[in-house]
């Protein structure tokens, strides 16, 4: 009886464990765009939802690779769904001819070099990532 409440234990605590920073990124747009977004904006550009910037400029918005776990936290919280969840919606939308996902770029690095160089940039880096080459929109 101990064995199984050790184990029922172990499973929930497995299940409900994530590491302690997978939670801490922050979205982040060129330096030079003054508009601001909020979750369900952001959300609607990484989901092709959004296609432009207030101002006409295009959106383009960038992952980071399918097993990051910033990327998780960001899916999760963001856009209310899993990696893999998101990964099939675009599927649908690629099979249909309605749209392609965000490119994934391989490193926060990578990110923050795409959206400081492209004034429609939009990404998510680890929080701890980020400089003043780039500014935090959402957290």
């Amino acid at each position: 009886m101990k064995r199984l409440i050790f184990c029922l234990f172990f499973t929930i605590t497995m299940w409900s464990a994530k590491p302690a920073d997978a939670g801490d990124f922050a979205v982040i747009v060129n330096k030079a765009n003054p508009i601001a977004v909020d979750k369900a904006t952001v959300a609607r550009m990484f989901t092709g939802d959004k296609k432009s910037w207030e101002d006409g400029t295009a959106v383009a918005a960038v992952d980071l690779p399918e097993d990051n776990a910033t990327r998780s936290a960001f899916s999760s919280e963001v856009l209310g769904k899993s990696v893999a969840n998101v990964k099939a919606f675009w599927a649908q939308l690629i099979f249909s001819g309605k749209g392609l996902p965000p490119k994934a770029l391989a490193s926060d690095d990578d990110v923050k070099k795409f959206v400081s160089g492209n004034k429609g940039g939009i990404g998510y880096v680890k929080a701890s990532a980020v400089d003043d080459s780039v500014k935090v929109v959402a957290k």
